[in-house]
């Protein structure tokens, strides 16, 4: 959830700065008498703390390199580094949780609104590779489709595990990245300057 939270905050902030910001800059390039409108929508805070150096993600990595890491020891880290430090980041009360059985701990205030997260499973979620044995069977698959979709997917040996080794978070950023750059690199949107109706 954290991962799809973090993807639509990219894909808001995208879209936020080109209909916006960018459109405001060329009302004033014209011309256009226009009093700039802050519409508030900078979400490079929640989108750091997600994901720069010491943010939600990156420290979910980092623990699950440790091998007596839990997810309990990830949760204390999290909290020590950000509650009541981070505008975007904050703890539930006792109250906001009494009664649920996977109570959050703690919440991003996202674009759209406040997400709690509980921790629990996150670690063996993000470390779960896909086992060599698995990779094996899928390329040899006697379906076509299926060997073909694992075709490139080759085991590394022991020496390049370590240096291979990524975690579910980490190829999301990666594509995540990859579809940011790739919408950056066009011109998405086109303006449409229309007549008056009474023409």
């Amino acid at each position: 959830q954290l991962c799809i939270n973090l993807t639509n905050e990219r894909l808001q902030q995208f879209f936020n700065h080109h209909m916006f910001i960018l459109e405001q800059e060329e009302y004033k390039k014209e011309g256009i008498v226009w009093q700039f409108i802050d519409f508030g929508l900078d979400l490079e805070e929640s989108i750091d703390l997600m994901e720069k150096p010491m943010g939600i993600l990156p420290m979910l990595d980092e623990e699950c390199v440790f091998p007596k890491a839990t997810d309990m020891t990830y949760k204390d880290k999290v909290l020590a580094q950000h509650n009541k430090k981070h505008p975007k980041f904050s703890v539930p009360s006792m109250k906001e949780v009494k009664g649920m059985e996977h109570p959050p701990h703690f919440n991003i205030h996202h674009y759209a609104g406040v997400v709690g997260y509980n921790v629990e499973d996150w670690l063996t979620k993000n470390a779960d590779p896909l086992n060599e044995n698995c990779l094996d069977l899928f390329r040899k698959s006697a379906m076509p489709f299926m060997a073909t979709l694992f075709e490139d997917c080759v085991p590394a040996g022991p020496k390049d595990r370590k240096k291979t080794f990524q975690t579910m978070a980490m190829m999301h950023r990666k594509s995540l990245n990859a579809l940011m750059a790739m919408l950056n690199s066009k011109q998405w949107y086109q303006r449409r300057v229309r007549g008056s109706l009474c023409e």
